[in-house]
């Protein structure tokens, strides 16, 4: 007899571990699914970054154009920062809720999530892809515990919400970051970008300093009238290859003759023309390349202007 109440005792608690289990894996899958947003990159066409409401900030407008993206905000339209368009939206198709860790409207306030708190990401499909909203608040981080081998790191989780949904999600803060910049890290911001092995020329002149041309003979390199530094010019080949810049000077307009003018020619490629006007106002230089003619940056007297607008005397051979 008592050997059956005790199978009949262990039966029950079986039974009642089999419905415990059911009962927690069928509301856990109600309250919690980590990938809560499907997104497909690739069917992205415009994002609009809107800054907390309580900021004076301009929304920041990532679009598709016909041959790559652009980016807007106000009255400045210019051309994407590629690798850093395309580095937020990989990462936004691979988002992943942690946990969840509110459900009612009335937690957004203590999360950062309300309007005038949050950081909101409208993200629009093309096609009948519609449009998802995301909202991003505080961060919030805790340390880890050191390792055998290693410190202790800190680690953060940012809160979102997404759409007009109640409940409130806690994701890699890492995610949030990779829309949080302001327009002009957006842009793209080459400069100049050339193929040095194809340049035979270059023509510099100036307003205020002797002008003169170093011309690729065969394969030396001279300035009539002197020798020149093989290392020089090499070295200052490898500057011009590639420059970047994100100091923009939207609100410049060239009023005078420029101050320095770089010519640069070359076998198979397009003339390049790079020109320096004084800003006296600012105590800088405003720099503008025939490769993006709508584009004027600025530079001090130290940085890319100076870089680029070297005088006779820095070709010449040193003497023995």
């Amino acid at each position: 007899m008592k050997k059956n109440n005790l199978l009949l005792a262990v039966l029950l608690i079986l039974v009642l571990l089999y419905f415990s289990s059911r009962y927690f894996k069928s509301n856990g899958s109600t309250t919690f699914n980590p990938e809560i947003i499907q997104l497909d990159s690739s069917k992205v066409e415009k994002v609009t970054i809107y800054p907390p409401g309580e900021t004076e900030q301009e929304p920041i407008l990532i679009s598709r154009s016909e041959k790559d993206w652009e980016v807007t905000q106000a009255n400045i339209k210019s051309k994407a920062n590629l690798t850093r368009v395309r580095s937020a939206l990989g990462q936004l198709q691979d988002i992943k809720a942690q946990r969840l860790v509110a459900k009612t409207k009335d937690k957004w306030q203590s999360y950062g999530l309300t309007d005038s708190l949050a950081r909101k990401l409208e993200i629009q499909e093309k096609g009948s892809g519609g449009t998802t909203t995301i909202y991003f608040g505080k961060t919030s981080y805790e340390q880890t515990a050191a390792s055998q081998y290693g410190r202790a790191s800190l680690t953060g989780s940012t809160y979102f919400r997404i759409n007009d949904k109640p409940e409130t999600y806690a994701l890699n803060n890492q995610i949030a970051d990779a829309f949080n910049h302001k327009f002009n890290a957006w842009r793209n911001p080459k400069f100049i970008q050339l193929d040095k092995d194809r340049i035979t020329e270059l023509r510099f002149e100036s307003t205020d300093q002797e002008n003169f041309i170093l011309r690729k003979n065969n394969s030396l390199w001279t300035i009539p009238g002197s020798q020149t530094d093989s290392t020089k010019v090499a070295r200052y080949l490898n500057i011009l290859r590639s420059q970047n810049s994100s100091l923009f000077a939207d609100t410049f307009v060239p009023n005078e003759e420029a101050l320095r003018t770089l010519t640069v020619r070359g076998a198979s490629m397009d003339e390049l023309i790079v020109k320096a006007y004084a800003d006296t106002l600012g105590n800088k230089y405003i720099l503008n390349s025939s490769q993006h003619p709508d584009v004027f940056i600025e530079s001090d007297s130290a940085g890319m202007f100076k870089r680029l607008f070297v005088d006779k005397k820095y070709f010449k051979a040193d003497k023995k």
